[in-house]
């Protein structure tokens, strides 16, 4: 199997570059050729798998964050290569939602495992017990002994998606987060920025027209999701199934404290779809218009601002994952 590993040293948390060179053995052990590769500039990963593409590799296996993850999906559409992930990134939505053994950012401990992983960084042989060498050994056996599987992904304005599109509040704020900070705290990086931008939860007059269907709304934010988990942690795209050749769009809408906190509270314990200031559908194509322009991030990455025109492109992309990835989220009907 030739494979290439496409590394980002600053997607998330740094990976001890050690325990990849024990992966690369462990899949040339396993029948493997892998050649790595790092990257230093933003979408270059895109451009490496590309470049794995054209150079006749099967498998492109992402090491890094979702970022990165998306970045080589991007190369990868449409190409009978299939993607495979090393989850070492801030939050691992994809791997966490497929079951692919990773670091849960939500876990407070994390954090403390993350700092012993950094002082690995710093010192001129490993300590004792690594942390992510389990971890990433774990991860390394799915590319082995999982499946490939086709599903779809989401494009706008030329950029493909794997996992969401977010409109609006949740967008602003991925915007105002550091790289720095992201990195150093993960998921619990987006907890006081939230908590500080309250007071912005305020609705915005929208137009969409989803599948020629047209709903006016005013709402904060609107996620478009591929995946049922949202950053890892919460369902908010509760129907979506990965090939379906549809995406779900939740739009929350109204604003103020109070719908914040009571939307939240019914996201946390799995029950928004019941609430009335929530509405779910599932289309091919979504075209959103706004009063005014809202903010958009694209699996996590800020992208431009509306007005934005979405649509899916089906079975499009060639995915290693586990045997025991969840069932609910393949549609038994493709």
């Amino acid at each position: 199997m030739q494979a290439e590993l496409i590394y980002n040293p600053s997607g998330g948390q740094v990976v001890v570059r050690h325990e990849l060179d024990n992966v690369v053995t462990f899949l040339d052990r396993s029948g493997w050729s892998v050649t790595l590769r790092e990257t230093s500039k933003p979408l270059e990963a895109t451009e490496l798998a590309r470049y794995a593409v054209n150079g006749g590799a099967k498998v492109v296996i992402a090491a890094g964050g979702d970022g990165t993850i998306n970045e080589v999906a991007n190369g990868l559409v449409n190409t009978d290569v299939a993607l495979g992930v090393l989850p070492v990134g801030t939050t691992n939505a994809w791997a966490l939602q497929m079951g692919i053994p990773a670091l849960n950012p939500i876990i407070p401990g994390i954090q403390a495992v993350k700092l012993v992983a950094a002082l690995e960084e710093r010192i001129a042989r490993p300590l004792p017990a690594s942390y992510y060498r389990k971890l990433l050994l774990n991860a390394a056996r799915v590319l082995v002994e999982g499946h490939t599987v086709a599903v779809d992904v989401g494009e706008l304005c030329g950029r493909y998606f794997l996992m969401w599109v977010g409109i609006g509040f949740d967008a602003a704020i991925a915007q105002s987060i550091p790289p720095m900070e992201k990195r150093a705290l993960g998921s619990w990086a987006y907890v006081f920025p939230t908590i500080e931008s309250i007071h912005k939860y305020s609705g915005t007059d929208v137009c969409l027209n989803l599948d020629g269907k047209v709903v006016k709304v005013s709402t904060p934010f609107i996620v478009v999701s591929n995946i049922q988990l949202y950053g890892g942690m919460i369902a908010i795209g509760a129907r979506a199934c990965v090939n379906d050749a549809r995406l779900d769009v939740c739009i929350f809408k109204g604003g103020g404290f109070f719908t914040f906190v009571q939307q939240a509270m019914k996201l946390l314990t799995h029950r928004h779809l019941e609430d009335p200031s929530v509405e779910y559908y599932q289309c091919r194509e979504i075209v959103v218009e706004s009063a005014r322009s809202l903010p958009v991030h694209i699996d996590g990455e800020p992208f431009g601002r509306t007005p934005v025109s979405i649509h899916t492109v089906p079975s499009s992309l060639r995915v290693i994952v586990p045997k025991t990835a969840p069932a609910k989220l393949f549609s038994p009907l493709t």
